[in-house]
């Protein structure tokens, strides 16, 4: 079986220049999209162009955007994309993986080696805006919010222990 050998980020700007490692083993966890904010139309007929066709049978993921789309890459491999819809500022996140092609039966045990700037090309070939986005955001929290919150509730139990408040 011939390989294909392809690139992940090992660091990510995660905020304002907080920067993070990608461990190996939070890669196969698909921590990485691209997000973009246009309609879907417009990215289909992108990925279409780009010879994507649609994938009749996949197991879906949550909240993803009807089927995904696969193109065949040198044998026996194909890049795998999913749109995936994002519920806030009518966002939708693309997730890529390299993977053997569904002609053959280890399609369905196999691994699937998730991709980005594979995608980025293909975006930026259609002048497509996009951001990369990483899941991992949702576990940093705001630092001043997080003060305020301390401070608020250290007063009142100040309070409390004062005898201002019962």
């Amino acid at each position: 079986m011939s390989e294909f050998l392809t690139s992940y980020p090992r660091r990510i700007s995660v905020v304002k220049g907080l920067q993070d490692l990608i461990r190996h083993e939070e890669i196969e966890l698909d921590h990485l999209s691209l997000m973009v904010k246009i309609k879907k139309d417009e990215i289909i007929n992108a990925l279409i162009l780009e010879g994507f066709r649609r994938v009749k049978f996949e197991n879906k993921k949550a909240y993803q955007i009807g089927s995904g789309f696969a193109k065949k890459l040198r044998k026996p491999w194909e890049m795998h994309v999913r749109l995936l819809d994002i519920q806030q500022q009518g966002l939708i996140a693309l997730q890529a993986e390299v993977e053997i092609s569904r002609k053959y039966v280890q399609h369905i045990r196999s691994v699937r080696a998730p991709v980005i700037y594979e995608l980025e090309s293909i975006l930026r070939r259609h002048s497509i805006e996009y951001r990369i986005w990483n899941a991992k955001l949702r576990d940093y929290m705001p630092w001043k919010a997080m003060i305020c919150f301390g401070t608020t509730i250290a007063i009142i139990y100040a309070c409390k222990f004062i005898g201002l408040i019962r």
